[in-house]
């Protein structure tokens, strides 16, 4: 209330995983807790993913609550292995869990449906988690995702 009445500001809580709420299930408590004019949600479609959840689906039912996304991806093969090993998220990261659209599990073309279905006017970060990359490998990557996004239809 006080960034809304003071400041003229709407809350975005940002979830993550391995954090008290990172879960679709957290989230939507989250979402049942709080007043839709003073809390909306940033998806953050890999976190999401990572902890089970079905970005696509979430956006789908809580565009209304959703003005920002972070559009990040999550190697399957890889978070089977993270899972059976009980890997802190870290060494996923480290591990090269997070992984550039589309080689990943989040579902961006149907994304880009659901974002023009309910007429999305956010905004939305491109993102890929990375522990220490070497300083060549980020650019090629954020090229080569722009190019995949613009090709999909999404900027």
């Amino acid at each position: 209330e006080i960034a809304r009445g003071r400041f003229g500001l709407t809350l975005t809580f940002h979830s993550a995983a391995e954090t008290h709420v990172e879960t679709e299930e957290h989230l939507e408590k989250v979402l049942e807790q709080t007043d839709p004019a003073l809390v909306s949600l940033c998806l953050d479609t890999g976190h999401l993913a990572y902890t089970g959840g079905d970005p696509v689906t979430f956006m789908a039912k809580h565009h209304e609550r959703i003005p920002y996304i972070h559009l990040k991806d999550v190697n399957g093969d890889l978070l089977k292995r993270v899972r059976a090993e009980k890997m802190p998220m870290v060494e996923a990261t480290a591990l090269g869990v997070f992984c550039e659209p589309p080689e990943g599990v989040v579902d961006f073309e149907a994304l880009v449906g659901v974002l023009r279905d309910v007429g999305y006017e956010g905004w939305a970060t491109v993102e890929q988690d990375m522990y220490q990359p070497p300083m060549n490998v980020p650019l090629p990557i954020a090229k080569r995702t722009r190019a995949y996004l613009r090709e999909i239809g999404m900027g």
